[in-house]
């Protein structure tokens, strides 16, 4: 017995030895990839106001990333609820399930690298899901942002159910047109920053319901990932990248071209308001447009010939509000179709689109802004 007890002992020391040398070896090699970028983004200017956790405290916090701390998961993350201390805490585990992903553009390390070098600079503002700091030590760098409170959950998960999910999720009926409108103008004031706050503006390139936190009492927003954002170089009006994002939400020019300028921004705000108006996913939204409206060219051009109006949540629609709210949802159809166009210099600059949304916000009754040509 003692020297089967030897051996299971030496067993489980070599393990132990051999994590904390992968350990080691991931910390080093996040590190690195976390400066460098820290550097080249902001060329040393920025403050790195996280802290560094450890694989340890955070497997405790979550139970060793068990199920029951599991919230959803994206194309290359987990989300967890965790607690640190008496601290409740989020923890973004990313993750590669694609065969041929990294390609030569892009990693998931150098997406999850990218994703806390932005968003520590953009943790300071309200309409940001706070990051408090990160883990190195695992094969890719982990995110840990403050807890959600109760009354704060995923978009996804108030604006419609999962497909094929029975369980007891709200769908868009929990959403008033009110908290729509809130949802919107946070969203855009985030991406206004995103074009000014910095030395060059940033494209986001992840807009989606999955990427925004709201409260559930007041509608307040919080974007959540920045992975996929990319800066324009100083001195030019856009940049070429590799394509990549959510399919039925990326611009056409972008998939076409890989080129996204600050228009890109606009027209993703374009397609997460359609799905705020409808409380259907752009994908449910495509395969109702092939199913019923095969004369049109593509959803846009459905959306465009009065598509949208026809498919307005119902729930908005018998809320009742009389002839100012429905003056408030025409205005927000026609701004959504603004941002829409599929010509990019026919879209309004994001901050005309913010100024739009905080008049429709304020219920005040003067005519579209000058600065959103007609149809």
């Amino acid at each position: 017995m003692e020297c089967g007890g030897g051996i299971l002992s030496s067993f489980f020391n070599t393990r132990c030895r051999r994590e904390e040398a992968e350990r080691y070896e991931s910390f080093l090699e996040n590190g690195s990839k976390v400066l460098e970028e820290f550097i080249t983004k902001w060329n040393g200017q920025c403050s790195i106001p996280i802290r560094n956790f450890s694989a340890g405290e955070l497997i405790r916090s979550t139970n060793n990333f068990d199920c029951q701390h599991w919230i959803d998961q994206d194309a290359f993350y987990n989300l967890y609820r965790g607690s640190f201390g008496e601290r409740p805490i989020l923890v973004k585990q990313y993750y590669n399930h694609i065969p041929d992903f990294p390609t030569t553009a892009f990693t998931v390390r150098g997406i999850a690298v990218r994703d806390i070098v932005i968003t520590s600079q953009m943790s300071s503002q309200k309409i940001v899901v706070k990051l408090i700091g990160c883990c190195l030590e695992f094969q890719y760098p982990v995110l840990v942002y403050e807890g959600l409170r109760s009354s704060e959950q995923l978009l996804s998960r108030s604006l419609y159910k999962r497909e094929g999910d029975m369980a007891n999720h709200n769908d868009g009926s929990s959403l008033s047109l009110k908290t729509r409108v809130r949802i919107a103008n946070d969203i855009t004031y985030a991406f206004v920053y995103l074009h000014t706050a910095f030395p060059t503006s940033i494209i986001h390139r992840s807009l989606k319901s999955n990427n925004v936190i709201i409260d559930r009492c007041g509608g307040a927003a919080k974007l959540l990932d920045f992975s996929f954002s990319i800066a324009i170089p100083p001195e030019e009006s856009h940049v070429e990248d590799s394509v990549i994002g959510t399919s039925g939400f990326m611009e056409p020019e972008y998939c076409l071209r890989g080129i996204l300028t600050v228009k890109t921004n606009v027209y993703d705000f374009g397609m997460i308001l359609v799905e705020l108006l409808t409380g259907q996913r752009i994908g449910a939204l495509h395969r109702q447009y092939e199913s019923l409206h095969m004369q049109y060219e593509s959803l846009q051009d459905y959306l465009h010939n009065g598509g949208l109006n026809e498919m307005l949540d119902a729930k908005i629609r018998g809320e009742g509000g009389g002839v100012v709210q429905e003056q408030q949802l025409q205005a927000l159809v026609e701004l959504a179709m603004q941002c829409l166009q599929k010509e990019r210099e026919d879209r309004p600059e994001m901050i005309d689109v913010a100024k739009e949304v905080k008049r429709i916000q304020r219920l005040v009754q003067t005519p579209i802004s000058s600065t959103i040509n007609p149809l």
